[in-house]
């Protein structure tokens, strides 16, 4: 049976614009008839999300190597007040811009910033810092850095950040199973409700 996973921090569907219409396929990880779709939605400030980062990930690696899973991040931008240079922002707007690189750098560029996430309150990585991370995960750099120095997402990251709040959910992560949201999303719990979804 094919079901849908959504995973959330915060939680929204993106907008109906080009931009990330036509960039689905380079924030998608695991093959396109996978029976369950995990739907990662994510704030690169949030500590509870690099928590269940840590938690899950391998866990959900091994899923999509077998051809179980898919996931489809859908980053926000909501803790801009958690660090005093709009972190969440310039993260978000960094990996709006590695999209447009091969369809294995988000997913890297994901792992590498959660892996690196700075400390609540402080001024979080640099634009540069940023720019070399992705750089790592095979974006190419000068998009990189441009979109940064142009905050070229501003306005897409302000309508899925606003859409999280619209759709109802306030708190991160969230995490819904064919629309219903699961309480408990340790490695146990998600394994369980996974295996039932691929049923």
């Amino acid at each position: 049976m094919k079901a849908t996973l959504i995973l959330a921090a915060g939680v929204l569907l993106c907008s109906g614009t080009a931009q990330t219409d036509t960039s689905l396929l380079a924030r998608t990880k695991g093959r396109a008839d996978a029976p369950v779709t995990v739907y990662e939605m994510a704030d690169f400030q949030c500590p509870a999300c690099r928590s269940f980062e840590q938690t899950n990930a391998a866990q959900v690696d091994s899923w999509v190597a077998a051809g179980t899973v898919k996931v489809l991040y859908r980053p926000v931008a909501f803790l801009d007040r958690a660090s005093t240079t709009q972190y969440s922002t310039r993260a978000l707007t960094a990996a709006a811009a590695v999209v447009s690189s091969p369809p294995s750098a988000f997913p890297a560029f994901h792992k590498l910033l959660f892996a690196n996430q700075p400390v609540e309150g402080s001024a979080g990585l640099t634009d540069a810092q940023l720019v070399d991370f992705a750089t790592q995960a095979g974006a190419d750099a000068a998009a990189v850095r441009t979109a940064l120095a142009e905050r070229s997402y501003a306005t897409w990251i302000t309508t899925v950040t606003d859409e999280m709040s619209k759709a109802g959910y306030n708190s991160t992560p969230t995490v819904l199973l064919d629309g219903k949201q699961l309480t408990d999303w340790t490695p146990d719990k998600l394994a369980s409700a996974v295996k039932q979804a691929a049923a």
